[in-house]
């Protein structure tokens, strides 16, 4: 068996009972035989991505989504990058998620934030995932369950890049569960 590494996934949802969406991750994820999940951060209510940052006469604008519940989780896999990110999407496909606009809401949304130490940029894979380091819902649930992490492009530590983020971001991010 391969060595197994290290990984965080985001998980978020803000369709119908979000609750049970995101268990129903977690716990797909935990019963997976090549998943080990090690540490689960608590759940966090997070308004929808801040409207300033999309595209104008998005539909998120109008239809004002509800909050998504967002929770990041620590694992340990012996699958590629490549061969997680697939189990992920069978995951969210038997979880339900029906794949609507880009950045729209979502039964259930999985995403690697990171793999080992790993850089990947592919036209289907990134990771560090492009967007964590703007994202309080996904550095404070990462730094709550991993305060000494570091970022594996810049070496500094995702602690003080969400004291940086907090400070430009007004974005509501709070303790669920």
């Amino acid at each position: 068996m391969a060595n197994k590494v290290t990984a965080y996934l985001a998980l978020g949802s803000n369709i119908d009972d979000r609750l049970a969406f995101l268990v129903k991750a977690e716990t797909m994820l935990r019963t997976h035989p090549e998943i080990e999940l090690l540490k689960t951060s608590k759940i966090y209510e997070t308004e929808p991505w801040p409207r300033n940052e999309l595209p104008n006469n998005h539909p998120h604008e109008e239809e004002g989504q509800k909050w998504f519940l967002n929770q990041v989780v620590e694992i340990k896999t012996p699958l590629s990058p490549q061969k997680l990110a697939d189990v992920i999407a069978i995951i969210e496909q038997k979880i339900g998620r029906i794949k609507r606009e880009h950045w729209g809401a979502r039964e259930i949304d999985i995403d690697i934030l990171l793999y080992g130490g790993q850089i990947i940029d592919t036209p289907d894979l990134h990771i560090p995932h492009r967007h964590m380091q703007d994202r309080q819902f996904v550095l404070v649930p990462l730094v709550e369950i991993a305060p000494e992490l570091k970022d594996p492009l810049t070496g500094r530590k995702f602690s003080k890049i969400l004291e940086e983020v907090k400070k430009e971001d007004n974005h509501k991010v709070t303790p669920f569960l």
